[in-house]
């Protein structure tokens, strides 16, 4: 194995693929695009200036193979790729122990939502590292660096807890905010109106402790307040402003 990964080449052509092939674009040399979804990895390798492989035994020699696909892809993918081949993938969640006992795969693993046309600065995402080969694992934290400051080793287990904590403070607040809109809309209000409260509620989360930042009627517990604001939802609004509210109040009453 050489010391460093010099060459990779990219499985997937979705957002997660995109952002970091362009990443990599003139800091390490990229051999090929592949994905199932043949269209879209011909209009990134065209790009990127680098061939379109469209069958895995045509794949060329390179340092690494980089897997960025959906969880449930992964390992059927590392099945099929010759067993010479060095492996990452970029799964959050994925436990390294499921994937094979090749000691050459690991993870390389961006806490970040990627979508392919909005910019994102990725020298301050968290890259997270993992491998049972110490070696390869040294290899793949070098490979992250070219692209951020910030780069951890971390096992299955807490990559996992990162990836779930992730998820609450990313895909159920996006949630939230679709809620919210729907709520407006169906109202004939302007969700227009809340967008500097979702601001400055995002800099209060960064800036201070989350827990110093809530505000609300739950925080003070002003059973009035929740009670009429329970009269006026139905569905999953309600059970869902029941439980958060439920939780905050525990929260806050734990800590008096």
């Amino acid at each position: 194995m050489k010391k460093k990964i010099e060459s990779i080449l990219i499985i997937g052509a979705g957002n997660v693929a995109t952002h970091l092939a362009y990443a990599f674009l003139n800091k390490i040399n990229i051999v090929g695009i592949h994905s199932k979804n043949n269209l879209s990895s011909k209009i990134l390798a065209e790009n990127l200036n680098c061939p379109n492989i469209e069958n895995i035994s045509q794949f060329p020699a390179c340092d690494l193979i980089l897997i960025c696909v959906n969880d449930s892809s992964i390992y059927e993918l590392i099945t099929q790729i010759p067993s010479h081949f060095n492996i990452a993938y970029t799964s959050g969640s994925v436990e390294l122990e499921s994937i094979s006992k090749n000691i050459n795969i690991g993870v390389f693993y961006p806490l970040q939502t990627f979508s392919k046309n909005t910019e994102l600065d990725i020298s301050t995402i968290p890259f997270f590292i993992e491998s049972t080969n110490p070696e390869f694992a040294e290899k793949l934290y070098n490979l992250a660096t070219l692209l951020s400051s910030e780069v951890s080793f971390a096992s299955s287990t807490d990559r996992k807890k990162i990836h779930i904590s992730a998820i609450f403070v990313n895909n159920f607040i996006n949630h939230l905010a679709y809620l919210s809109k729907e709520y407006m809309e169906e109202h004939g209000l302007n969700w227009e109106h809340l967008k500097p409260l979702i601001v400055e509620t995002n800099k209060k989360i960064i800036s201070s402790s989350p827990f110093d930042a809530q505000t609300g009627p739950a925080r003070r517990n002003d059973q009035q307040v929740l009670s009429d604001h329970l009269e006026m939802l139905n569905g999953y609004k309600k059970l869902i402003y029941t439980d958060i509210s439920k939780s905050i109040i525990d929260t806050y009453s734990k800590k008096q």
